[in-house]
């Protein structure tokens, strides 16, 4: 059984947000992963994940976030992850993709750390 999970969207200037909030794991990484496709098919080159309130994120949603990564540095953008918490920082750590995202603690120095303009 999946947990609680929710994705919502905006837009700040030329970056789109992606907050996620519950649980990213098996039940709901396909969901967070087609809401994100959207974003980058629609043109979104500047995109940050808010995980302010995730609780829990397994390897499936640690995929996602790399598939998307990967994604977006073809096409010249930029993914910049806002405030993991300790339990999802420590997952990132263990798979190593601490040293591979941008993290920043709290959504408003990630917005700042995208080019201007871009």
């Amino acid at each position: 059984m999946s947990g609680h999970f929710e994705i919502t969207e905006e837009k700040a200037g030329t970056v789109d947000i992606v907050t996620m909030k519950g649980r990213l794991d098996a039940g709901s990484s396909e969901t967070a992963q087609e809401r994100i496709n959207r974003v980058l098919d629609a043109g979104g080159r500047n995109l940050l994940v808010n995980l302010c309130d995730l609780d829990y994120i397994s390897s499936s949603g640690l995929r996602v976030l790399l598939a998307t990564l990967k994604r977006l540095k073809t096409n010249g953008g930029a993914l910049r992850i806002a405030c993991a918490q300790p339990q999802i920082l420590e997952v990132f750590t263990m798979a190593g993709f601490h040293r591979i995202f941008s993290l920043s603690p709290d959504e408003a120095t990630a917005l700042a750390g995208f080019p201007a303009g871009s």
